[in-house]
């Protein structure tokens, strides 16, 4: 499952893929004691062996949940998206990046490429599980094809928080010019999508007169929870991107003068001492504040660098947008750094910084 999200580490960190770590949330550790039990258990014939199987099919998903999320975060990488990290826990599994400079078309590549990469990997699984002669072996392999044709066709339903969601809210967003649009879509397809399963795997058996082992209604209400709450989270979360879009970055912005650290405080002198300062490569890096620049004597303002009042920004504060866009990556940007001030660059040239303040007054309409 591709996701947008947050940048803060949760699990364990168990490899890192081109800078991008990879971790193992505490969580899987029950969904793999749990499908141990249930395979070993079901399996009566093939003793104490059976535990190991289960324990198979475990690692088994393990990998398949890392294949299906690695290929989302390579598509993320290749199309120029920053990805934070590929998890695994107990909802499968989901790959967090940076959503800001995302397009319609790339969020459909990302989120199509890990379905395909299951079906790719269940095809191997199968094969192999052909060429084998050995019981355990073969059965361990051809689970393992099951599972992945499950996971691609499952996550192709057309509902958030699956990969048939994010397809679906890429075409609303494409439809529509409104990426808000397209989370609520989703979000209420995904709402009925897990009712769908729910009346397919619970309420349908119980009609035709049949009782749904114990197993059965614990991966339902898991599974059932999971995507209502994904669901649930997608529209709320475009219904505040729809009050982001009441306002727009230029409406909100403050030019500054963009000096190098090297450069002299009076440069700064129009706007009272206050500056973006960036380094080497343009980078936003740190800020000068008013008050700090008060405290130097104006005739000193020629020979003090702004270096020697900056003050450096937290990570994730730089907000990619344009001038003509909603408040969505500055609000993102606040969220991320935890500032009052974030900076707001279009194609790589700062416009300026944003403060909370304004985004409020723009947003209640003050």
């Amino acid at each position: 499952m591709a996701a947008p999200a947050e940048t803060r580490s949760s699990g364990l960190v168990i490899a890192r893929v081109g800078g991008v770590p990879v971790e193992i949330g505490a969580s899987w550790l029950l969904l793999a004691a749990f499908i141990t039990f249930i395979v070993g258990s079901g399996a009566p014939e093939l003793g104490g062996l059976a535990y190991v199987v289960g324990l198979a099919y475990a690692v088994s998903l393990l990998v398949s949940v890392l294949v299906h999320e690695g290929a989302h975060a390579a598509t993320a990488v290749a199309v120029g998206l920053p990805v934070h990290r590929v998890v695994a826990d107990l909802w499968g599994g989901h790959t967090a990046y940076d959503p800001r400079l995302s397009t319609p078309g790339k969020a459909a590549l990302i989120a199509v490429v890990g379905p395909l990469a299951n079906l790719a990997l269940g095809a191997v699984a199968w094969v192999a599980s052909l060429a084998v002669t050995s019981e355990v072996p073969e059965r361990v392999l051809y689970g393992v094809a099951f599972v992945n044709v499950l996971l691609a066709v499952f996550n192709l339903l057309p509902g958030l928080p699956l990969d048939g969601g994010q397809l679906v809210d890429a075409l609303v967003w494409r439809l529509t010019g409104r990426r808000e649009k397209g989370l609520i879509a989703a979000g209420w397809t995904g709402r009925a999508v897990t009712v769908g399963v729910v009346l397919w795997f619970v309420v349908r058996p119980l009609l035709a007169g049949q009782q749904p082992s114990f197993t059965q209604i614990v991966w339902m209400a898991l599974i059932g929870f999971f995507m209502w709450q994904g669901a649930t989270a997608a529209i709320r979360t475009g219904q505040a991107r729809q009050m982001l879009a009441r306002g727009t970055v230029s409406q909100v912005v403050m030019g500054l003068p963009v000096l190098r650290p090297e450069d002299p405080l009076v440069a700064a002198a129009a706007t009272a001492g206050q500056a973006v300062v960036v380094d080497a490569t343009g980078r936003p890096t740190a800020l000068v504040w008013a008050q700090d620049a008060a405290s130097v004597p104006r005739e000193l303002w020629s020979t003090t660098p702004v270096s020697a009042l900056a003050r450096v920004q937290p990570d994730g504060w730089v907000a990619h947008t344009r001038r003509g866009d909603d408040l969505t990556a500055v609000v993102t940007a606040i969220q991320e750094s935890q500032s009052t001030v974030v900076v707001a660059v279009e194609d790589g040239r700062v416009l300026g910084v944003v403060t909370v303040e304004a985004v409020n007054r723009v947003i209640e309409g003050n």
